[in-house]
């Protein structure tokens, strides 16, 4: 069989700025050219919604002619989904170009105009703004008009303020997420709200968009769980009036269990003892911090002394000056105790931190693998002192060698302890004083009696199922919603979360590869950091085969966030991947956060934050290849399939034993993440009292889609297909034999390289007439303001036009003719032909700045 063989080795010319590293070039990929090997807009086939509603058959999204519909998505947040109506045709015109065929409508209730929906002549989030709206309205059409869905987000980030008649905004949750689950006249203005945009007509359209054919789903709360807030305390610590609200709630739900407090007392009775002698060493701190350790590792720069408090006299200061790599990089420890299994403890405390917030308090091992001994808390501080009280069973403790530890969560600034003590001992149950007929009864923690946390979180999830039964019903029978209804994202709650969106239409989830971390104030842009590794390395504990394990049988999935954000180096990795893996496990809908907005000026075109890939080619170059991988079809789903069935009664249970991650329940099922690279996961349920694990289907013949370990082969990701092949990893300077096609990968900075060929004529590479190589490394701005570590610029992003690093290729095909390659410039015209000799392995010498080649026969 005839080999052709082309040879792509990126030589830079003199650049335009003082000391260009070694490879790189300016590209910029601004509106696609029409009909350029990039465009894909022929996958977007008229009008969205032009043969009518997408429904649900079988467990997928199909079209109104029955023809099933996969979505390659992105998302639209704040201003970007209101953009003056002049540019919206251009910005739906260069989405279709991509591959897009949904847009996720995303933060639109957070601002006033003109950042938001809300009309700047109220001071109250009430009042929807008539100019905006109609933004909205003509980009939907414009939208549509390129073969565009539309997915409508209700409640994202309205914050309810004093205006609204909401007191204490500062002390609610962010966004009352949690909150809005049961507050009632919360819920009721939104309801009001949905009922206000849902039933408006859009007069470009001419439909409400109750009715409208392009809107293909609604998303009833963003990233909200009160499950997982009661995990935690946030909703221990609600302020008033809402903290009554939800206490006699939770003594209703009492009542309605178990009738009265002495049955209440006896199922929670679980062993109590008069309180013993100090376990603490020092408790007085006469020798300083001399008991105490501080963990804070490089790069984490942290002091730990004692000093004098006008309250509370002599007190613990931790203050971190300099953020660590992992969240866990700012505790303290005093270590080597002796916990008797099974008996009860108590641990008290004052704390407080500036700036406020949330600490981890354990007993733990102090061994590998560090596992939780009977205290497991998560505590909010604010910069007041706040006493607390903790009483505990010791579950598994190590002899001398278990610790009491204050996870202060990376967060930079101070934290004060003051008169810590431990002792044997407590009330491990329903306190004396407390009853149902009083209404008082305390909301359990994590430490809390087993029973008594799960009866807590019973009742958290009967708030959610009323929640989301309301709204659902409001959607569907009130307002005769035609698109699909999703709460929130499964993945919050644990197994609770998976219960409470079975009763939608579809399944939904969030990830992000290595999300920045801001060890302050949240969303701090001048105090950041990221990890800045690549995916491909850390298979298992990866995004994407977590992603796996939230799938219900029978139910559209979608992940409707996903990134492997700026500035990251590797993040050309994350599109392919994503796109790749989602056709592996068969999901319906991928969905890119976020877009960005659309620049009037392409030529100075930078990369301007974590997410925004309008103008980072690091995402969009790979975005035709995306398309291909997932709405074409070319990764095959699994023939393996693994479905885990839960039983519905234990699912508190599961979330007190697991927490907010399903994670554990598959791998007790001797399923591990892995294993989502051969099988399709499911969840489903079961009346048997024990989880159960059922698989089906023979193993692949060949695995159309490979990760290679980093203890094998460096942590490469692979596609082999007959249309598409990818390499991502550290593949430069090797040489890849796939099946028919040959890769010998050049040298580049850092050893890592993204490299994909792909059909673009829909015939295998052997046959094609019309191929695209995509080829690229690092992207970023000139003259970023990279640290030492290089895991953050702070506000220092640099300036456009955005530069790229280049990888030389050498491609070989098995079958194919002589070929001819073109370099592209950025919107996919013919840059330059590559010269090459006419002999039978052709080989060229690319002398041009790009990451686009065409391919095709002589």
């Amino acid at each position: 069989m005839r080999r052709a063989m082309i040879w792509l080795a990126c030589l830079v010319a003199a650049a335009s700025w003082a000391e260009p590293p070694d490879g790189w070039f300016e590209f910029v990929i601004p509106m696609i050219a029409q009909d350029s090997i990039v465009d894909v807009a022929r996958y977007n086939a008229g009008p969205a919604g032009a043969s009518g509603f997408v429904r649900i058959e079988d467990g997928r999204f199909v079209t109104g002619d029955g023809e099933r519909i996969r979505f390659l998505g992105t998302n639209l947040t704040f201003a970007d989904a209101f953009p003056e109506k002049e540019r919206a045709p251009e910005i739906a015109r260069r989405m279709a170009a991509l591959g897009i065929n949904i847009v996720r409508f995303h933060h639109l209730d957070r601002h006033h105009a003109p950042r938001g929906i809300w009309d700047p002549a109220y001071d109250d989030h009430q009042h929807i703004d008539a100019e905006q709206l109609d933004r909205l309205d003509w980009l939907i059409y414009q939208l549509r008009e390129h073969g565009i869905y539309s997915n409508i987000n209700l409640h994202v980030s309205r914050q309810f303020t004093e205006a609204d008649g909401f007191p204490d905004p500062d002390l609610r949750p962010r966004y009352d997420k949690g909150l809005n689950y049961f507050e009632p006249r919360m819920i009721e203005l939104q309801r009001e709200y949905a009922r206000e945009l849902l039933t408006h007509v859009n007069p470009y359209t001419g439909n409400a968009y109750v009715d409208e054919p392009c809107v293909a789903m609604v998303e009833i709360t963003n990233e909200n769980s009160a499950v997982r807030f009661a995990l935690g305390r946030e909703l221990h610590t609600l302020p008033e009036p809402y903290a009554t609200t939800l206490r006699a709630l939770w003594c209703e739900w009492l009542e309605e269990q178990y009738g009265d407090t002495e049955a209440l007392r006896a199922a929670w009775d679980g062993g109590s003892e008069p309180l013993g002698d100090e376990m603490l060493r020092d408790p007085e701190l006469e020798q300083g911090v001399d008991e105490w350790v501080l963990e804070a590792p490089s790069p984490a720069e942290a002091v730990l002394e004692t000093m004098e408090d006008s309250e509370r006299g002599r007190v613990i200061r931790a203050e971190l000056t300099n953020p660590g790599a992992q969240h866990w990089d700012f505790q303290v420890h005093q270590r080597g105790h002796t916990f008797e299994d099974g008996r009860p403890y108590t641990l008290s405390f004052a704390a407080k931190a500036d700036p406020p917030r949330e600490i981890h308090v354990s007993i733990r091992h102090d061994a590998p693998d560090w596992r939780m001994a009977g205290l497991d808390e998560t505590i909010e501080l604010g910069e007041e002192w706040r006493e607390f009280s903790l009483t505990f069973m010791a579950d598994d403790p190590l002899p001398d060698n278990t610790r009491l530890s204050f996870n202060n969560r990376n967060v930079l600034g101070e934290v004060w302890y003051a008169d810590i003590s431990l002792r044997p001992g407590g009330v491990y149950g329903l306190a004396e004083d407390q009853s149902i007929e009083q209404g008082d009864v305390e909301l359990p923690t994590a430490s809390a009696v087993p029973q008594a946390h799960t009866d807590w979180l019973s009742f958290v999830m009967e708030l959610e199922r009323r929640y989301t039964t309301e709204m659902y019903e409001l959607l569907k029978d009130e307002l005769g919603l035609q698109a699909a209804v999703t709460n929130t994202q499964a993945t919050y709650g644990g197994a609770a979360g998976l219960l409470r969106e079975s009763r939608m239409d579809y399944i939904d989830t969030h990830a992000y590869w290595q999300h920045p971390h801001f060890p302050g104030t949240p969303w701090d842009p001048g105090e950041w950091f990221i990890r800045n590794s690549p995916m491909t390395a850390e298979l298992g504990d990866d995004t994407l085969t977590r992603l796996s394990m939230y799938r219900i049988t029978d139910m559209p999935y979608t992940v409707s966030e996903y990134n492997h954000p700026a500035p990251n180096d590797y993040r050309a990795e994350g599109m392919p991947m994503f796109a790749a893996f989602a056709g592996l496990q068969d999901w319906d809908g991928v969905f890119q956060f976020d877009y960005g907005a659309h620049p009037e000026d392409w030529t100075e075109s930078r990369v301007r934050s974590y997410f925004r890939m309008e103008s980072d080619p690091a995402a969009l170059a790979m975005f035709p290849v995306a398309a291909n991988l997932f709405r074409r079809g070319d990764v095959p789903a699994a023939s393996e399939s693994a479905t885990l069935l839960l039983p519905r009664g234990r699912i508190a249970e599961f979330v007190r034993e697991h927490g907010n991650t399903a994670g554990p329940l598959w791998s007790q099922a001797g399923i591990e993440r892995e294993d989502a690279l051969r099988r399709r996961l499911y969840v489903d349920w079961t009346s048997e009292d024990e989880p159960k694990l059922m698989t089906n289907g023979g193993a692949d013949a060949r695995d159309p889609v490979q990760w290679w370990s980093e203890e094998d082969d460096g942590g490469v990701f692979v596609v082999d297909t007959p249309n598409t092949k990818v390499l991502l990893g550290p593949i430069a300077g090797r040489a890849f034999e796939l099946d028919g096609v040959r890769f010998d990968i050049g040298a580049t900075g850092n050893g890592y390289a993204a490299v994909a060929l792909t059909s673009m004529d829909d015939r295998p590479l052997a046959e094609s007439e019309q191929m695209l190589l995509v080829a690229l490394n690092g992207v970023e701005n000139q003259q970023m303001g990279w640290n030492e570590e290089r895991t953050t610029v702070r506000r220092e992003w640099g300036h456009g036009p955005t530069i790229c690093e280049g990888v030389p290729v050498t491609v070989s095909i098995d079958g194919n003719r002589d070929l001819s390659a073109w370099a592209l410039a950025g919107d996919g015209t013919h840059k330059a032909e590559i010269a090459g000799r006419a002999e039978e392995d052709i080989r060229v010498d690319v002398e041009y700045e790009t990451i686009w080649y065409e391919l095709s026969p002589r």
